[in-house]
């Protein structure tokens, strides 16, 4: 089975502290994920852009949801997934 790798883009909404480091929004972010999913942020212009790759047979729907849960802990409050679809 083929993997697949999904790009979100995770941006301050104005909720969180000024000045807000995307590096530990990244870091905060990917200790929710499972354990077994690969992963590599890069940090553009106060953003974070991430490239997830879940186990292989993972729907995007289910990516999309752990992704949603993550940043529905408290610890990334003031983050929103900036290009998530409508």
């Amino acid at each position: 089975m083929r993997t697949t790798t999904y790009h979100f883009l995770v941006a301050p909404d104005g909720r969180g502290p000024e000045g807000a480091a995307p590096e530990l929004a990244a870091v905060r972010l990917i200790s929710l994920l499972p354990a077994d999913w690969g992963y590599a942020p890069e940090f553009p212009g106060g953003t974070v852009s991430l490239r997830l790759t879940p186990p292989a047979g993972t729907t995007e729907e289910a990516a999309h949801a752990v992704v949603a849960e993550g940043l529905a802990d408290p610890s990334l409050r003031g983050w929103s997934w900036a290009n998530r679809p409508a």
